[in-house]
């Protein structure tokens, strides 16, 4: 939660202060710094849901990496760490990572064509 938290307010902050700095700010970049950090977070969640599928490699069940313990924590869920959490977690980065990619392309294909559509006046 707090990484989530954290993203959100970086995120935005980004957002705010790209927007100040031009008149001609594109969205698209922002975008595209939010598709980097859910890509990376993405592939936290994989390798730790897959490194829990591995017996022997943790003497019982654990988080492998720093940024999917920043993802998930101690404090919401480290009384019920299992196999299923990590899977559960590492689905639904994936299904938000295809989201705000899906996000990027949308709002790069919209800013091309405003682009264009004002240079043709």
């Amino acid at each position: 939660m707090v990484f989530v938290s954290v993203l959100i307010i970086v995120v935005v902050g980004l957002f705010i202060y790209l927007s100040s700095l031009t008149d001609n700010f594109k969205f698209s970049k922002t975008m595209l710094v939010l598709s980097l950090v859910s890509i990376m977070a993405n592939i936290s969640l994989a390798q730790n849901y897959t490194h829990s599928l591995l017996p022997g490699v943790h003497d019982g069940i654990g988080i492998s990496n720093k940024i999917a313990y920043w993802i998930i924590t101690d404090d919401d869920w480290g009384n019920r760490w299992s196999v299923e959490l990590f899977k559960m977690f590492y689905d639904r980065s994936s299904i938000l990572l295809i989201l705000v990619i899906s996000m990027l392309v949308l709002s790069i294909v919209i800013e091309t064509r405003v682009d264009k559509s004002s240079t043709n006046l």
